[in-house]
């Protein structure tokens, strides 16, 4: 009998068995995890995964065109995984205990259907391809999950760097530490135009003493919010910028028009008599 027959015989017989297995799935993981189901819905739900599993190991022996649905459909229970608040390591080593009582089920068949020894190790193999691709799907949605948490926490990172400091209803600091980078520049104009909306400052002191150096982006990034600004109607004023920043800008055809510069915070919050 060709190799493809044996194959569709063990498919046939894993998706006509296929409660039967998801049952041993469900025995062996409680057992190995000495867990209880917290409730009959919870059962259920983790059978109607299982079920599925069983039923794309075994489509996937008939057709190798289904195997690369495992990939998305291991996705899909990586999410549901995610939102539960499981652990990737934990469930990948859950992942060794479903695949065993499958390879388990399929050896015993192979021996009632006397399969030649070489189609069973191509058979295990083809599952065992199989559930890599869920385990690849499974891991990738926590990698974008993971991926997701980073951009969060970069973004409240950057607004944290951001600070607008309110001195009078009408006057705010705005200090700047550090380098004014590409990914940083877009919210520093955006936080810094709306806090002054919101708060109706008239004028706005940005403290560059912090910053040490200012590449062409971050040239670009002050002149732009320079322009909104007087555009909202405040009055911006610069303090601590350094004569290679001041040279950076002359180089570059750049003049800050009704812009005023001191050399300190304090001489500008003297010249408004905030000091």
């Amino acid at each position: 009998m060709p190799k493809e027959e044996f194959k569709k015989i063990i498919s046939d017989k894993l998706a006509a068995h296929a409660d039967e297995i998801v049952k041993k799935m469900l025995g062996n993981m409680m057992e190995f995890y000495n867990y209880q189901f917290k409730s009959k819905e919870e059962e259920e739900k983790t059978a109607k995964i299982f079920l599925q599993c069983v039923h794309i190991i075994a489509e996937g022996l008939r057709d190798g065109e289904v195997q690369t649905r495992a990939s998305s459909w291991g996705e899909t229970i990586g999410v549901l995984s995610v939102e539960s608040g499981a652990e990737l390591g934990e469930s990948i080593k859950s992942m060794t205990i479903y695949k065993k009582v499958i390879w388990a089920f399929v050896q015993q068949e192979s021996l009632l259907q006397k399969v030649p020894y070489e189609v069973i190790i191509d058979i295990i193999a083809d599952i065992d391809h199989i559930f890599n691709l869920i385990v690849f799907g499974f891991s990738n949605a926590f990698t974008k999950n993971a991926k997701g948490l980073l951009k969060k926490s970069e973004e409240l990172y950057l607004k944290i760097s951001v600070p607008i400091v309110p001195i009078s209803k009408t006057v705010a600091i705005l200090p700047l530490v550090g380098e004014i980078t590409e990914t940083r520049s877009e919210i520093l104009i955006t936080d810094t135009l709306n806090s002054c909306v919101k708060n109706r400052f008239e004028t706005l002191v940005i403290d560059l003493s912090g910053v040490y150096e200012v590449d062409l982006i971050g040239i670009e990034v002050l002149y732009k919010l320079i322009r909104a600004l007087n555009l909202l109607g405040v009055s911006p004023m610069i303090t601590g910028m350094r004569a290679e920043i001041s040279q950076t800008f002359t180089q570059l055809g750049i003049y800050l028009d009704k812009v005023v510069f001191f050399n300190s915070l304090e001489q500008a919050l003297q010249s408004i008599n905030l000091y």
